[in-house]
């Protein structure tokens, strides 16, 4: 396996690739393999240690009672998943994670884990940074269900993607019904051909 890619991510910036390895290889981690469609962990499901995506891409949503979905992000390798809950009180997957091609994931135990951060300080401040950094996102996350309604949702999420070609992903990731993102757009559609009509007759 090629492990130069995982040194670009974040946890092991400033390592050499000898001694990834040693961290990686060692009993009693493990390998897995996963294929499209396959889920690599359940929500609610324990937080066994370190998971690492060394290739492939994965889904991570939440579904609720109803069976009602939402993605809350997709993730391609290399990256760490669920790193913010691996030492938690409740250290219990909060998302249920999908692959959505083949993947290759690592598994590292917690304590080889943390002996390694002993090990290597630059690995633990590296960690450190991550989960700061994981805070930081779900906390915008959470602001963006909490503060913004339907519309402003739709406009921040046309910020990073040019269009909308499947809106049943889109009603997905944005923890709604097809019908309602359909009806919210058609709205949004008007709402533009009335302000364009507006501008031309001021000119």
């Amino acid at each position: 396996m090629e492990l130069t890619p995982l040194l670009g991510i974040s946890l092991f910036q400033g390592m050499k690739e000898d001694e990834l390895a040693t961290f990686l290889f060692g009993s009693p981690n493990s390998i897995r393999l996963f294929k499209a469609g396959e889920t690599i962990a359940r929500q609610g499901e324990l937080c066994k240690g370190l998971y690492i995506l060394a290739s492939g891409n994965i889904r991570a949503e939440m579904i609720n009672d109803e069976g009602k979905e939402l993605t809350i992000e997709e993730i391609k390798a290399p990256s760490l998943l669920a790193s913010a809950f691996i030492f938690a009180t409740e250290n219990r997957f909060p998302v249920r994670v999908e692959a959505t091609e083949p993947c290759e994931i690592f598994l590292i135990g917690k304590e080889r884990f943390l002996e390694f951060m002993g090990r290597y300080p630059t690995m633990m401040r590296n960690f450190m940074k991550e989960i700061s950094d994981r805070s930081v996102f779900l906390s915008k996350k959470l602001n963006e269900f909490a503060l913004l309604n339907l519309k402003e949702r739709i406009l921040k999420y046309l910020e990073t993607h040019s269009a909308i070609h499947n809106q049943r992903e889109v009603a997905q990731k944005l923890g709604v019904t097809r019908s309602s993102l359909a009806r919210a757009l058609a709205e949004l559609a008007n709402e533009a051909k009335v302000h364009e009509n507006k501008i031309k007759k001021e000119n």
